[in-house]
């Protein structure tokens, strides 16, 4: 394929344009695109890039939407984009389709735009106190939301699912019940449901005998790349890696392989490779695979 030519063919749209091969990796994105999103070209040019720049409830659809036009199905469609700074647009796209020989290609180019409200905040942030009953099941005795708006009251005195069904976090139920039932005495679960774009995360831990403290925290999903982010270069820090070493590390975890890492540094990928045995011997990783590990 000539990403070149389609490169130069998309620097003069003025629209919001990017195109991608046959295996949904993003090889092009014009500077529309790029100041829309606040993301660069290195950052997007990975099979991750629906991750940084599209909500978790749209990854399906627009892999979908995606694969229909490099197949000639569809030759447009919305695109749900995720700035970095948390704006969500709806980008209304016509779809295109390149062919080389056996080499497909996908050109996307916006052309229209709009903003869409955030489908969460921090209104589900709580916490509170289940009573353990003595002869008959489990109740809230106390609730309390971050936002002092929302009315805690319908729920206390009703089961803690009551509760877990109105924050969309169901399927955390368990996590809470088997403390309520003594099999530990703390335990975590992390969940993202299919009603938005924010991870649910509930911590139960035993108060006395009689009572169980539970929170529930909102983290948006369209953060986790800036949290992993954060966590390598606090990771770096402790392993001592120098600047150069942070750098491969945190395009490691962004998915990037050892060629395009050196070119987004522009070093050879044989420096790459030496900076990725030093990284993984300097954090004790067997592997790349194993750096997740070591990082989350």
């Amino acid at each position: 394929m000539d990403w070149e030519s389609i490169a130069n063919q998309l620097s003069h749209e003025a629209q919001p344009a990017l195109a991608v091969d046959s295996g949904g990796r993003v090889r092009v994105v014009n500077a529309s695109l790029e100041k829309l999103v606040s993301r660069r070209l290195d950052e997007l040019s990975t099979k991750r890039w629906l991750v940084s720049c599209v909500p978790p409830s749209g990854w399906a659809g627009v892999k979908r939407l995606f694969d229909a036009g490099l197949r000639g199905e569809a030759r447009d469609g919305d695109v749900p984009l995720l700035t970095r700074g948390g704006r969500r647009l709806i980008m209304h796209a016509e779809l295109s389709r390149a062919v080389r020989g056996r080499s497909r290609a996908l050109i996307v180019v916006g052309r229209d735009l709009r903003e869409t409200e955030p489908m969460v905040s921090a209104v589900g942030d709580c916490w509170c106190v289940i009573e353990r009953g003595a002869t008959g099941p489990p109740v809230i005795r106390t609730l309390r939301f971050l936002d002092p708006s929302r009315d805690a009251s319908t729920l206390v005195g009703g089961p803690p699912s009551e509760l877990m069904r109105a924050l969309s976090a169901s399927d955390a139920l368990q996590t809470v019940e088997d403390i309520v039932a003594k099999s530990s005495a703390e335990a975590t679960s992390v969940i993202l449901p299919d009603a938005d774009d924010a991870f649910r995360i509930v911590t139960a831990r035993t108060l006395d005998e009689r009572a169980v403290l539970v929170t529930i925290r909102y983290v948006d999903a369209a953060l986790l790349p800036e949290l992993v982010d954060a966590k390598a270069a606090r990771i770096a820090g402790v392993g001592a890696l120098s600047e150069r070493e942070r750098q491969v590390l945190t395009l490691l975890l962004r998915g990037h392989g050892v060629e395009d890492v050196a070119s987004m540094l522009e070093i050879a990928p044989r420096t790459v490779k030496f900076h990725q045995s030093n990284v993984l011997q300097k954090l004790g990783a067997d592997s790349r695979i194993d750096l997740l590990r070591v990082v989350l």
